[in-house]
């Protein structure tokens, strides 16, 4: 869907200022925080000569979910700390699936965000973790094993992408990583494999304590506490949020492993906390808006990774359990939600930034549908809830706006008063019906005439739409759940129902879809909610 310039809404914005560009209260206080977008528009040769560095700073951090180079190099030194031969590796790893997505042509834009190449620095990390070097020709044949892993990462992800591109369909997550390891491992005469220990048992509330940024550091497979840190540390400095759903995660996922009577020792370690960091953050604000209804659903999906590691360590005695657990979770969640859950919206894949950036389109969309909800009750004779309160300032500012505009000084607006307007406007010769149907839409107390309150009450629904027209775009595409752009009666009430609001009545369904239920598009969906 896209807005166009010749719908109602598109020709009276030109009555605006575009809105100026403000950091969010976050952006203020942590400007590392979020996808720093800049650094993926280069200007200059010097500048687009790091690119290539900078995806593989965002691969190492695509593994948790964070799109962001800082939290890449916070992430290999968190790789340095757990062992030089670890940073070696998942450097590897990254290199050998950016050279196969560059090899195979595939899409710049994936590669530089990371997607292309987190699995492959997984697979250094595992290679890492599980291999013993004997030599320096074992630790050559394990850095060539690495790099054709990585390469072989990259060939799954864009096979699956090629399968599975339609709205809705899960993503691969880190299911690359998994098997390519494996096979890694488990290979005929297969490289030589380190021994894990574990340390003495300890008190349960220490366990936890430990427990939680090792966790982090376990999705890396770094069991070092210092790395546990940097990786914690990595994820809050692009996303608090992602932070705090991940120690929310783990803590659900250690707390069922303790009650199905695990070792301390194992939970101490972050073993059965990892799952639960990625589970949480993917689901509760990753993959959908964080809200009541999203965190519920990832920490039952934290708690579920405990006793499915179980199942798995029974299933599969012979290799480590990786990050399966949170993959068929993740995506038990999302055929779950589909079925049983539809208010749940999800986030589309191309759009998926951070749980904060997630967390604002969810405000707007609930801000301004809930706003077009309040207005369909009164157009469709509910009792009046009340103009909305204009600041005063706001209100001095649009009396003055709706002053020029009246030239006849008759204390009201005409269609002719409003064109003469929009004349810059495209198709302005072709606009005279649009503004009839905008005036009399407008028209709340059916006296014929447009007054200063009634102006008031359009420009300040003009200016919120105009603000939030992007994120509540982002917000409502998946609500499109055939994917024909258009927006039928019953995926409205999917979208009414993720921000709370209940399903239309028959009278109000009439007024927005007509007395033959015309499906919406884009254009026609902002105009109802401007002129409702």
């Amino acid at each position: 869907m896209a807005a166009e310039d010749s719908s109602t809404f598109g020709l009276l914005k030109t009555l605006l200022q575009p809105p100026p560009a403000r950091p969010s209260r976050l952006q203020r206080l942590l400007p590392c925080s979020g996808t720093m977008p800049a650094l993926l528009e280069p200007k200059g040769a010097a500048q687009r000569r790091l690119v290539p560095w900078l995806a593989a700073l965002r691969s190492l951090a695509q593994v948790i979910f964070i799109n962001n180079p800082l939290s890449g190099a916070v992430l290999l030194l968190a790789f340095l700390v757990q062992s030089p031969w670890m940073a070696v590796l998942a450097v590897a790893g990254t290199a050998g699936a950016h050279l196969t997505s560059r090899a195979l042509g595939l899409t710049p834009g994936l590669r530089n965000q990371g997607i292309h190449g987190f699995n492959g620095t997984l697979v250094g990390c595992g290679a890492a973790v599980f291999g013993r070097i004997e030599s320096a020709g074992v630790a050559l044949l394990w850095l060539l094993a690495v790099l054709l892993g990585g390469a072989l990462t990259t060939v799954m992800v864009e096979g699956w992408r090629r399968r599975f591109h339609r709205r809705g369909d899960p993503p691969p997550l880190t299911l690359p990583f998994c098997l390519v390891t494996w096979l890694l491992l488990a290979l005929p005469h297969g490289l030589p494999l380190a021994q894990a220990t574990l340390p003495p048992l300890i008190d349960p509330p220490l366990a936890l304590l430990l427990g939680l940024p090792r966790s982090f550091g376990q999705v890396f497979l770094c069991s070092n506490l210092g790395s546990g840190w940097l990786v914690l540390l990595a994820t809050a400095l692009a996303s608090p949020l992602a932070a705090l759903l991940g120690l929310l995660g783990a803590l659900a996922a250690m707390l069922v492993a303790l009650l199905l009577g695990v070792d301390s020792a194992a939970i101490a370690q972050g073993l059965w906390g990892y799952n639960g960091v990625l589970v949480s953050i993917a689901v509760g604000g990753i993959f959908h808006a964080p809200t009541r209804r999203s965190l519920v659903a990832a920490l039952a999906g934290a708690a579920v990774s405990a006793p499915l590691l179980l199942v798995q360590v029974d299933l599969l005695p012979g290799l480590p359990p990786l990050t399966i657990a949170f993959v068929l979770i993740t995506w038990g969640v999302q055929l779950v939600r589909r079925h049983t859950l539809p208010a749940l919206l999800p986030v589309s894949l191309h759009a998926v930034v951070t749980p904060e950036e997630h967390r604002e389109r969810y405000r707007v969309a609930r801000s301004l549908l809930g706003a077009f909800r309040r207005n369909l009750r009164q157009r469709a004779g509910a009792p009046d809830l009340g103009a909305d309160v204009i600041p005063e300032w706001q209100r001095r500012k649009i009396n003055g706006m709706f002053a020029r505009l009246d030239r006849d000084g008759d204390g009201s607006l005409s269609v002719a008063e409003l064109q003469q307007a929009l004349t810059a406007a495209p198709m302005a010769g072709a606009i005279r019906p649009q503004l009839e149907a905008a005036l009399t839409a407008l028209d709340l107390d059916g006296d014929g005439r447009i007054d200063a309150g009634e102006f008031a009450r359009l420009i300040v629904r003009l200016q919120q739409l105009q603000e939030g027209e992007e994120r509540l775009l982002l917000y409502l595409m998946p609500a499109d759940a055939d994917g024909n752009d258009h927006l039928e009666a019953d995926e409205l009430a999917s979208l009414l129902a993720s921000i709370g609001e209940p399903p239309l009545s028959d009278t109000e369904t009439r007024l927005v879809f007509g007395p033959e239920g015309t499906a919406l598009n884009w254009r026609g969906l902002v105009d109802r909610l401007l002129l409702t």
